[in-house]
């Protein structure tokens, strides 16, 4: 099973890769407190800890 901890290149790639929008509803960082790093498919049911598993997401469509 991969590992949950995501380092701070890892972050960093995939806030620049969003340009630093949440990647589910566009908003932009600065409008919220902080965008978070979230995996896609979650590590419990699989999913890596990379690039590719990785998106960007609001605190709002990351509690969904």
């Amino acid at each position: 099973m991969s590992s949950p901890y995501v380092s701070v290149e890892l972050r960093r790639l995939v806030a620049l890769r969003a340009d630093y929008l949440c990647e589910y509803c566009l908003i932009p960082e600065a409008d919220v407190l902080r965008n978070q790093v979230d995996h896609i498919i979650s590590v419990k049911h699989g999913g890596a800890t990379t690039a590719d598993n990785l998106c960007y997401a609001c605190i709002f469509c990351n509690l969904q």
